[in-house]
């Protein structure tokens, strides 16, 4: 590995896509869940990037300037060309079933960064199937353990942590991540005890609270095999 690899950062959206594979390639249990998760995540940055708010469970924009990034601003466009109002589960539900191609160029990226891979092959002639086994198993790792420290330890999490577990609880992430981890019962009760956000301390967690809730309502909702 390069030191240009060494280097390299994921974006938020990023970890979470590759937190959602396994070591050979595949996103298992998470396979339909994650979409929904990832539409969560998007929102979750486009409100930290102050380009969206919610109000009494809608989604509404409040600056429509470019974030620079092409996943962000699909979803950015997508809610301010809409002509009437929806509640946060339904923008999750939307957002998925348009077929943005969210989750895909995130699987580009991670590819051109050289951290998974591509394999397509076919069973029997007929069925397609498409696999991204990791190429660079340390930058998982790394970002494993850095993710199991802080809760294990009790460290103080920020927002991008909160969100981050939000999803990996509700898409079936955490015992894929963290299944072997000594303290992993440990881990799996204090990830529990926190997405509980019994006693939210700022709006952000109340944000996190209110995202989680409408991801949980739309898997739940949701009975359909679907791509992003």
């Amino acid at each position: 590995m390069d030191k240009s690899e060494k280097k390299m950062e994921l974006t938020f959206l990023q970890k979470i896509v590759l937190l959602a594979l396994d070591d050979k390639g595949w996103f298992g249990t998470s396979e339909h869940k994650i979409k929904f998760g990832l539409v969560g995540a998007i929102l979750f940055e486009l409100y930290k990037k102050e380009r969206i708010t919610f109000q009494n469970d809608e989604v509404i924009v409040i600056n429509a300037k470019s974030t620079d990034n092409v996943v962000l601003d699909r979803v950015l466009n997508l809610i301010k060309s809409a002509k009437k109002q929806r509640n946060l589960r339904s923008w999750i539900q939307r957002i998925v079933y348009k077929k943005l191609l969210l989750r895909k160029t995130i699987l580009k990226q991670l590819i051109h960064n050289k951290v998974i891979t591509r394999e397509e092959y076919t069973l029997m002639m007929v069925f397609y199937q498409t696999k991204f086994p990791l190429i660079n198993l340390e930058i998982k790792r790394k970002l494993q353990e850095e993710i199991y420290e802080n809760i294990v330890s009790d460290k103080a999490l920020t927002d991008f942590d909160l969100m981050l577990l939000v999803v990996m609880n509700n898409c079936k992430m955490v015992r894929k991540n963290f299944g072997g981890f000594i303290q992993y019962l440990k881990m799996r009760g204090r990830i529990n005890e926190i997405t509980q956000f019994k006693t939210s301390q700022t709006e952000t967690e109340e944000v996190i609270k209110l995202l989680q809730t409408a991801i949980s309502r739309a898997i739940m909702a949701s009975n359909v095999s679907i791509h992003i």
